[in-house]
């Protein structure tokens, strides 16, 4: 199952601005590991594509989701083609969505209805274990309006300094032994109880094309008409497949947290021509 979550922790943005982070988490509902996560200014479809596509890369493709019914969520970039819909008209052109299109059977959570979302009691126990957390002073907002801190708006964090300690934060959140649920029985942690049924159980896995369509952005670029580089967000790309088709256009599909990795470069009419370094 998969939600958002804002952070109640002002942060500083590498552009300037400051503001909440909102964070998309992907939680294995069998054991309660938080198997996935990604930080954006926002709810968005990308944030939702790239939290998946991680978890399809590091574990494999669920047959089942639990979604919020949010935008991100809704877009026909991630469920176009399922039947139950709410959010937008369903329309036989839409493409497929990229967990319709993996075969994830998609389920909606009930609006208003905490239960069905089991990935909010993991939101409640970060904001008591991260959000609290000593490295955040000052930069905390408390989680209502009428909780704040005395030091409130005192600082902002840098978000490199955040993503580092809820990451930390999220690995213990995973790693706590003793957890109190049907599956830990008091003993186990949720990384063990993930650990023992992911051993012993089917599952898919993601193909190297399935990866690409749910890991990668799509950008639109030209090869330079002398060697066919790329150029993309500041940096180069190049292979001896594109010094031959220099000076024409293609699709480039990237990770924009990973712009140190190879360029998977396509034709406009779809067909892959190959990666770039």
């Amino acid at each position: 199952n998969a939600d958002g979550h804002k952070w109640d922790v002002f942060v500083r943005w590498e552009d300037g601005t400051v503001g909440r982070p909102l964070m998309m988490a992907v939680q294995d509902l069998y054991s309660s590991k938080i198997v996935g996560w990604r930080v954006d200014k926002s709810e968005n479809a990308d944030l939702v594509r790239l939290t998946f596509g991680d978890v399809f890369r590091d574990y494999g493709i669920p047959e089942h989701v639990w979604l919020d019914n949010g935008r991100g969520f809704a877009s026909k970039w991630i469920t176009g083609g399922t039947a139950t819909r709410y959010r937008f008209k369903i329309k036989k052109e839409d493409p497929a969505g990229v967990l319709t299109a993996l075969g994830c059977q998609v389920h909606w959570t009930r609006p208003y209805r905490g239960q069905s979302k089991p990935i909010e009691r993991a939101f409640r126990d970060l904001c008591d274990h991260v959000a609290k957390h000593p490295a955040f002073a000052g930069a905390y907002t408390g989680n209502k309006p009428d909780a704040k801190p005395e030091d409130y708006g005192k600082r902002a964090v840098p978000i490199a300094d955040f993503l580092k300690v809820a990451a930390q934060g999220i690995a213990a959140h995973n790693a706590r032994p003793g957890r109190r649920t049907a599956v830990c029985r008091g003993i186990d942690s949720f990384d063990q109880a993930f650990a023992r049924s992911y051993a012993e159980s089917p599952i898919r896995k993601a193909a190297p094309a399935q990866l690409r369509m749910c890991l990668l952005a799509a950008e639109k670029v030209t090869a330079d008409r002398r060697n066919g580089a790329i150029r993309l967000m500041g940096n180069r790309y190049w292979s001896e497949a594109l010094a031959e088709l220099r000076g024409q256009k293609f699709v480039a599909r990237f990770d924009p947290e990973r712009l140190d990795q190879p360029l998977e470069v396509y034709r406009l009419d779809g067909s892959y021509v190959g990666p770039a370094d």
